[in-house]
């Protein structure tokens, strides 16, 4: 599926860019006066392409458009806290660490770090589950879980409760 995605968006790109050369290439005609039936059809398809093109690449890179816009918002209304300070790039590094791997790099046993987690009403089933698996088991509550451990090293991890 990898591979075809990149021939489906290198296509994209060649597409967009082809119209608008036809585009171009026919607005010249007609700004020279030369309005011929087939350079109007080409124009007309060209526009049409382009359109077409131009919204399956915006909802292909629609996450890339929300979190520009997003962006956006937070330097207009010169919010406290943007948007792109969040804490995805930290999320995206963990999940696919286990409860195991995650307390040795913390310096914890597993098991302590199991009972911080199930005081905080974490269910977990075993140490060898990774986060995804904890937070789909969880209802999804893996930045919780992150404060949680963050918690757990540098202090105050008793007194979170959800």
């Amino acid at each position: 599926m990898l591979k075809a995605g990149i021939v489906y968006k290198f296509a994209l790109i060649v597409l967009l860019a082809c119209a608008l050369c036809i585009l171009g290439f026919s607005g010249a005609y007609f700004a020279r006066g030369e309005y011929d039936e087939t350079w109007m059809s080409l124009h007309k398809i060209a526009g049409f392409g382009l359109l077409c093109v131009a919204i399956l690449h915006i909802i292909t890179r629609r996450k890339k458009l929300v979190k520009l816009w997003g962006e956006f918002l937070d330097v207009v209304l010169s919010r406290k806290n943007p948007g792109f300070c969040n804490m995805d790039r930290i999320i995206d590094a963990i999940e696919s660490y286990n409860i195991r791997e995650i307390a040795g790099k913390m310096g914890f046993e597993p098991d302590e770090l199991a009972v911080i987690l199930k005081s905080n009403g974490i269910k977990l089933i075993s140490a060898d589950q990774d986060l995804r698996e904890i937070a789909k088991f969880n209802d999804e509550k893996i930045f919780f879980i992150l404060v949680l451990l963050i918690e757990a090293k540098f202090g105050k991890a008793g007194g979170c409760k959800v």
